[in-house]
């Protein structure tokens, strides 16, 4: 019960740890280029990568065990992300896989770059030779022989990193997910096509389908209740009470 009660603490700080960058990011996104209305985070992940976090960012293979890489050459942090994604098991949209991976490696150059600029021969066990970011496809759930360090360092950036990328906000400017809250005012039950809005939703912000229900439930915006072998969606009234 500790460690749960822990668990969803430290969540909650990594939530609004990401969201705080994310806002900050934006805002300097959105002055610099003149916009009266901020962009989704996740469609302007990679000018917020190259032109204010003064990042390298590369699209090459990488195995299939993980998302992306980061660290530092000649000085300069390279976020390297798995061009082979859409191979992954599970993957089925992997621009939105992407987006997210690249919020995740935001965090990781915002919070981790001391990791990097370690000497070669402190590298941690597993990684290779030269110090390296490597994030696997489970998460913070790495395997026995990695550090404890590692481990939350990947459950911060998990966090933080899904938090940023799934914008209520940008949202809420969807037409998808306008129609979703309208549906959910109009029904005391589950949200018919439910799901076909969801995922028009998910693709309008730029992230992937799984990675936008777990955080909207984490924030007990959704519940899924399943009926009749399916998950059906359930709004929970915060999230149109707060329309």
């Amino acid at each position: 019960m500790a460690e749960r009660s822990w668990r969803m603490k430290r969540q909650r700080e990594a939530w609004a740890h990401g969201r705080a960058l994310r806002d900050r990011l934006l805002s300097e996104h959105q002055s610099e280029y003149g916009l009266l209305v901020p962009p989704p985070p996740a469609k302007v992940i990679d000018e917020i990568l190259t032109e204010q976090l003064k990042a390298k960012l590369r699209f090459d293979p990488l195995p299939l065990d993980r998302f992306a890489e980061t660290r530092l050459v000649n000085g300069e942090p390279v976020v390297t992300i798995n061009s082979d994604t859409a191979s992954i098991a599970g993957v089925k949209d992997a621009v939105g896989v992407q987006n997210v991976a690249k919020w995740h490696e935001a965090i990781h150059i915002a919070d981790h770059l001391h990791v990097l600029v370690a000497p070669a021969q402190a590298a941690l066990e597993g990684f290779g030779v030269a110090p390296e970011i490597v994030c696997y496809r489970a998460g913070g759930r790495l395997r026995a022989s990695a550090r404890d360090d590692v481990a939350e360092r990947e459950f911060w950036a998990e966090e933080a990193g899904r938090a940023a990328a799934v914008s209520l906000d940008a949202l809420r400017r969807t037409d998808s997910f306008r129609s979703l809250l309208r549906a959910a005012n109009q029904s005391k039950d589950y949200v018919r096509d439910g799901w076909p809005r969801l995922y028009e939703a998910a693709e309008a912000i730029g992230v992937n389908i799984s990675a936008l229900v777990k955080q909207l439930q984490f924030d007990g915006f959704i519940a899924l209740v399943r009926i009749s072998g399916k998950d059906q969606i359930f709004v929970q009234p915060q999230l149109t009470e707060n329309r």
